[in-house]
């Protein structure tokens, strides 16, 4: 019986202490659980937040994209005002071009050119109703006048001015004719009941077109005189070009 009673409490003992390591061994993993969880919520925490980070990261990725994509769009649309305008300066500078071409050969084809002459007869002479011919050429530049003909040709369009001189003599009437193109515009004329020398002559400014023709005639029948001093001349220039 005493064998019996010793060990029943032995073996409760023995129940007990193999609970309390059990309750131990469970203790320890319990801790370790924790431990592990512990540490799973903190690598958690950590992920969240390199997660949050990097959200922020892409958020700031995407506005500054979103600020280049403006940028982008604004420079486009600047390259498109400044082709604009350069294909309007382009025009621009043609319409130019052509207009300042268009003035230059304006002001060359007008500009004046040194046209005059100066003719004079060394001998008298009586009218038969045609051109006075001249045997002295003082002066021809532009070579307006014709020393065949004896008709000055405007080479260019503009105004001229011409003068002639005559000298008549011993009671002879001399009326010479202003010619142009075959009609008469102005003449001269004088006749000196008592004889002797004079002068006659006149002066007239007008407008020719290229190719006018003007000269001197000297009416049928009168009578100029002229020698070596050249009494006889006509004279002409151009005063400005138009």
């Amino acid at each position: 019986m005493l064998t019996a009673v010793v060990l029943v409490p032995l073996l409760l003992l023995s129940n007990t202490l193999a609970q309390d390591d059990t309750i131990s061994e469970i203790q320890k993993t319990i801790s370790v659980l924790e431990h592990r969880m512990n540490s799973a919520e903190s690598s958690l925490k950590e992920s969240q937040g390199n997660l949050v980070n990097a959200l922020q990261r892409v958020a700031v990725t995407e506005s500054k994209l979103q600020q280049a994509e403006t940028k982008l769009v604004q420079a486009d649309v600047k390259r498109v005002q400044l082709e604009s305008e350069l294909k309007d300066m382009k025009n621009t500078d043609t319409k130019n071009s052509a207009a300042i071409a268009g003035l230059l050969s304006t002001l060359q084809g007008k500009q004046t050119r040194h046209i005059a002459f100066s003719v004079g007869r060394s001998t008298s002479l009586t009218g038969t109703g045609a051109v006075i011919k001249y045997d002295k050429i003082w002066l021809n530049d532009g070579n307006g006048f014709n020393t065949g003909t004896n008709h000055f040709v405007a080479p260019v369009t503009g105004v001229y001015m011409f003068n002639y001189n005559n000298q008549y003599h011993s009671k002879k009437t001399s009326y010479v004719l202003f010619m142009i193109n075959g009609k008469r515009v102005q003449s001269s004329s004088v006749y000196h009941k008592n004889g002797g020398f004079g002068m006659s002559g006149n002066e007239i400014q007008l407008r020719l077109q290229k190719g006018d023709s003007v000269w001197l005639e000297l009416y049928k029948n009168d009578f100029i005189y002229s020698d070596g001093a050249l009494y006889s001349s006509f004279n002409g220039q151009l005063i400005y070009q138009n």
